[in-house]
């Protein structure tokens, strides 16, 4: 924060004629936004290594039940690991697979034209003929 708070101050005096400052090829702008990015990375960091450890992962008890309104209807839909664990299983006698990104658990081909995204803690989304929709999942 005190770098922050040191950066604006110079781009404050940078931005005045002080001789000082002038011609130093210094963008303390691109400094200050790097620094921002840098501070949401770690944050969105932080977020991840708190799922992991305290919210609930998709496949940690078994089977993982799926809620999800759809064209009005509130539709559910089973994803049981099998096979060994290698493979996920839909309702419908499908066999798909999962496969662990930073943020989603992806599991396809457990039901025709869906692709479940489910994130740690509950909820995600799933895409059905192009077109996202929430979920909620236990």
């Amino acid at each position: 924060m005190h770098k922050v708070t040191a950066l604006v101050c110079l781009t404050a005096l940078g931005a005045c004629d002080v001789p000082a400052f002038k011609n130093t090829g210094i963008n303390f702008t691109d400094i200050i936004e790097r620094e921002d990015n840098e501070v949401d990375a770690l944050f969105t960091e932080l977020d991840r290594d708190l799922d992991a450890a305290f919210r609930d992962q998709p496949f940690d008890t078994g089977v993982v039940y799926v809620v999800a309104n759809e064209h009005g209807d509130l539709h559910t839909y089973s994803l049981t690991p099998c096979r060994g664990g290698t493979h996920i299983c839909g309702g419908t006698g499908l066999v798909g697979h999962v496969e662990r990104t930073v943020d989603f658990f992806v599991v396809t081909g457990a039901y025709r034209d869906r692709t479940f995204y489910l994130s740690p803690g509950g909820d995600g989304y799933f895409t059905w003929r192009g077109i996202n929709r929430d979920l909620a999942w236990n």
